[in-house]
């Protein structure tokens, strides 16, 4: 459900501003209705954004830096530095990152930016070192089968007036007459290959048909050593991030929190236009219609005129949604696609039963089911807060499919049918073979589409009034009423005259008052091509579920195979033989949990987006509610 808004406008004395400012982000309960253009012409703004991002990419570094085992000390350090003064703190950190060096008595000198600095230049420099190693590596390659020639010996051999050369060949190309045409020596021979010099008097033009190589200014030796101290280099470099990475992220974080709390106060900036002769400031937000009487109250008392009305047919008021816990879960997955606009309904409540469904089918074993829940519950007793309702969402996901892999028959890759345990037994009244499971498919596919289309009269309803939902009206009417008719007539019922009444009013609906403003005839040339694109669209659209059919049978096929492997590529060896089998089946169910959990997840998601969200009439855009407030380390 879409929570709705109130539109606040806001006049405030130039001299005053700044002061409500602090005031209205403390409250943190208005969004404040952005000016993108001038926003994004602030450079400023763009720079703080800019430093924002490169602490992101930073964070993600250093996260990679951490020893699991390291970050509790470094949280307790963090924490016991949280202690400090503001105003010292920049000095106990610049103590940490700089011990060699004497804190400045003017400690603005280390700015914020020293240390992410400091650090991007560090990582610069491994990067740097791993690119040169990499070259020489590949250096090393192809000069080590020359060993090692004293550079200042090929000199004096070309002070003397001779021209030394280095030649490779295939063994079976090398030609010992060379050795008296070309003066060749043999270096070396390996890996099919000859590695050989000539040495002619300079000037000397002739050459044997071979790969020349220029060799460098270092050997083979000189290489190794090189590349040797860029290792013990980038040895150093890292120890020296690993010894101030649980510090830096501390930091880091904090400054994050305070270039993001920057950012919204220029954006509100922004925002803001001033009036009579710049001495009023006016800014336009949104508040939600709860809160509406609180926020009432607090400007009551502020030295501001303010109005709080209701948004109108032109305003786009930002989206926060408000849903029941279990589909709370499933918001995330809808703004993946985008934000319903305020004035349509969210889908989140309607697809999130059939997102667990789908989901069950693709990936259609009962086993992988229950490893998921049994695994996804036991992290989640010690999982952080932040990441619990992932968590929960897995859950549901765990456990709708082992409903359907029931339904399906399958267990690891075990076909239940075939199992003549008496519980399996038992629970064969509830599976299904492939092809009905390929009919229930069809069958889920169908009712999904037809509810989208009822979802769709109303949110052409709510937006533009009764008429406009006519059309969607009369092809429910004709969908659900020819199915009436078939089911009727399947049982021996004369339907013609249903059939007449409801093909009629199918037909006014939509060949007729499809668009009551045009004229009668561009409304039924209107209508025969919409019936077009419906009919193909509708067609298309529910052969598109025979995906979870396919994946699910995939699935299960591959479980049966990863089985047969274990059982027959076993040797018949005791202890070895079981040894093996759980070697095949660990790695083969654990593969095929990836990739079938990886296309479970995806496939049900473009099932929604494309063909729930087309015949639901989604138009979506939406813009989240953000309000301006103060920032923690998560959100900044």
């Amino acid at each position: 459900m879409i929570v709705a808004m109130k539109k606040l406008s806001l006049l405030i004395f130039y001299k005053d501003y700044q002061v409500f400012l602090e005031q209205l982000r403390e409250k943190g309960v208005v969004h404040i209705h952005e000016n993108k253009e001038r926003s994004a012409e602030d450079e400023v703004l763009k720079q703080k954004l800019s430093i924002v991002k490169r602490i992101g990419e930073m964070m993600r570094l250093l996260r990679k830096r951490l020893p699991a085992e390291e970050k509790d000390v470094a949280d307790l350090l963090a924490e016991w530095s949280k202690g400090v003064m503001p105003a010292d703190r920049l000095a106990f950190y610049y103590k940490v990152f700089y011990p060699e060096k004497e804190v400045p008595e003017n400690i603005s000198e280390a700015s914020e930016l020293d240390l992410l600095v400091f650090l991007e230049s560090q990582f610069k420099r491994i990067e740097q070192l791993d690119q040169q190693m990499a070259v020489l590596e590949k250096d090393h390659m192809i000069y080590e089968p020359w060993g090692t020639f004293p550079q200042e010996r090929l000199g004096g051999l070309q002070d003397a007036g001779w021209d030394l050369r280095f030649f490779t060949v295939p063994d079976r190309k090398y030609l010992p007459e060379w050795e008296d045409r070309f003066n060749t020596f043999v270096i070396n021979q390996e890996k099919g290959q000859t590695y050989f010099v000539t040495v002619l008097p300079a000037g000397e033009k002739a050459s044997p048909e071979a790969d020349a190589v220029v060799f460098p200014q270092m050997n083979a030796e000189e290489i190794q050593q090189a590349m040797d101290g860029l290792r013990a280099e980038k040895e150093t470099v890292a120890r020296n991030i690993d010894r101030i990475a649980g510090f830096s992220a501390d930091y880091l974080k904090d400054f994050r929190v305070q270039l993001v709390e920057d950012a919204d106060l220029l954006k509100v900036k922004d925002a803001a236009l001033t009036l009579v002769d710049d001495k009023v400031i006016s800014l336009e937000g949104w508040v939600p219609a709860g809160i509406e009487k609180d926020v009432n109250e607090w400007l009551a008392v502020q030295d501001v005129a303010y109005e709080i009305e209701e948004p109108a047919n032109e305003d786009n008021p930002p989206i926060l949604l408000k849903n029941n816990k279990f589909a709370r879960l499933f918001e995330f997955i809808g703004e993946l696609y985008s934000l319903p606009n305020y004035r349509e309904i969210d889908l989140t409540p309607f697809f999130a039963p059939f997102f667990v469904l789908f989901f069950g089918l693709c990936l259609g074993d009962a086993g992988y089911g229950l490893l998921l829940l049994i695994v996804i519950s036991l992290y989640k007793i010690k999982a952080k807060p932040s990441i619990k309702p992932i968590l929960s969402l897995a859950q549901w996901l765990g456990a709708g499919t082992v409903v359907m892999g029931t339904v399906s028959g399958t267990f690891f890759g075990i076909q239940l049918l075939e199992v003549q345990l008496p519980w399996v037994v038992k629970l064969r009244a509830m599976m299904l073979d492939s092809q009905q499971l390929f009919n229930l498919a069809l069958i889920i596919g169908a009712v999904q589409i037809i509810f989208g289309m009822f979802l769709k009269v109303v949110n052409l309803w709510r937006q533009y009034g009764m008429p406009a939902a006519l059309p969607t009206i009369g092809w429910l009417v004709l969908i659900l009423g020819g199915g009436t008719c078939f089911l009727l007539s399947s049982k021996g019922f004369d339907v013609k005259i249903l059939m007449y009444v409801i093909g009629g009013v199918a037909a006014v609906l939509i060949f007729i008052l499809n668009n009551l403003r045009r004229n009668v005839f561009i409304n039924i040339g209107a209508g025969l091509w919409d019936s077009y694109n419906m009919l193909t669209g509708l067609l298309g659209d529910t052969l598109s579920y025979i995906r979870l059919f396919a994946l699910g049978i995939s699935s299960s096929v591959l479980g049966l195979v990863f089985n047969d492997l274990a059982m027959n590529m076993s040797p018949d060896i005791p202890g070895v033989k079981q040894l093996v089998m759980l070697i095949i089946l660990l790695f083969g169910h654990s593969v095929n949990l990836f990739m079938a959990g990886l296309g479970s997840f995806v496939h049900p998601m473009r099932l929604t987006f494309v063909e729930f969200y087309k015949n639901a009439g989604f138009e979506g855009g939406g813009k989240k509610y953000q309000p301006f407030k103060r920032r923690n380390t998560q959100e900044a």
